[in-house]
């Protein structure tokens, strides 16, 4: 995690600013596309890339990078006169100890939202998600769940997995006591929750319930497209060069990129691009099958009393999220 540094408030680093909100989960609850719209919002400078990970458990990834880094990095775009909401989307900050803590100390009027979902739904989606990231490598969902046990011990954890918590199916599920943890760090009132099932029945409801909440104007955004669907590699050894070089390359490559960035500005480099390209070229999408009877039973079971008692939080009747 970043050491702890004076409080900088929503004062400018350089040229950007800290931000103001967080979107910080759960995976696969419509976090992606929400980030979509909101960086398209005119004055919203939403981070690029939409998940730093920068508080996070996934810190250890960029342990050299300091917040002035992290904001010269992920907001190079901010612009004073347009915008008047700064924000990024990480999913971990919702499941690490320490990471809302971390943002409150930088600033201690960041506002927090968090979208929710079905956990039986959200995992079977999610378990696809890491795989397409070469987090994990067991394709099947049921055997990725058996593992979890095993896992937890330290065991056939893939080499590419850049945590390994990120394979705890169960817990990253528990989205009722995360929300309450998080309520506790950074106080109710500072917090936004929206439904996954409310934002597929009206997704410009929830566009706008977000809007009101990070303080700037309806842009009339009328048209809501998916962005998410189940991604899979054509080649996958291309994927884990893409995805996960080896350390020291992607270590040297990171520090090429900072040196540059620093000198030239905006535009992404020619490698970058050539990336972005590579990794569009080799995603094809296919449809999951729907969950076993017998699977989505053991797991509606799992996550029972969690599902009661994020109901509770949100004072909503959540019991057809239990229904086999």
């Amino acid at each position: 995690m970043p050491e702890p540094g004076p409080s900088v408030g929503t004062e400018a680093t350089g040229s950007a600013r800290f931000p103001d909100f967080f979107l910080v989960g759960a995976p696969r609850c419509g976090t992606t596309a929400m980030s979509h719209y909101l960086g398209h919002h005119p004055q919203v400078c939403f981070s690029k890339p939409k998940e730093p990970h920068f508080f996070s458990l996934l810190r250890q990834l960029m342990p050299q990078m300091t917040v002035a880094d992290y904001l010269a990095h992920c907001f190079p775009h901010y612009d004073p006169q347009r915008h008047r909401a700064v924000g990024e989307g990480s999913v971990s900050y919702l499941y690490d100890d320490t990471a809302i803590a971390t943002i409150l100390r930088h600033n201690p009027d960041a506002r927090f939202i968090v979208m929710v979902r079905n956990p039986v739904d959200l995992v079977y989606s999610y378990h696809a998600r890491l795989v397409a990231l070469l987090d994990e490598d067991e394709e099947d969902f049921a055997s990725a769940w058996r593992l979890q046990k095993t896992r937890a011990r330290g065991e056939r954890i893939p080499k590419t997995c850049r945590n390994p918590f990120l394979l705890q199916y169960a817990e990253i599920g528990q989205l009722g006591k995360y929300l309450e943890r998080l309520w506790n760090q950074a106080g109710r009132e500072r917090c936004l929750v929206q439904v996954f099932d409310d934002f597929i029945a009206d997704p410009r409801r929830v566009y706008r319930n977000i809007l009101d909440f990070i303080g700037v104007e309806d842009d009339g955004r009328a048209e809501f497209p998916p962005r998410e669907s189940n991604k899979v590699a054509r080649i996958k050894w291309l994927q884990r060069w893409l995805k996960r070089p080896p350390t020291q390359v992607a270590s040297f490559a990171a520090t090429l990129e900072h040196q540059r960035r620093r000198k030239q500005g905006k535009r992404k480099s020619a490698v970058k691009r050539l990336r972005k390209r590579l990794l569009k070229w080799n995603t094809v999408y296919r449809p999951r099958p729907p969950l076993p009877r017998e699977l989505r039973a053991e797991l509606v079971e799992t996550f029972a009393a969690d599902i009661d008692r994020l109901g509770t939080l949100l004072e909503r009747d959540l019991s057809h999220w239990k229904r086999i």
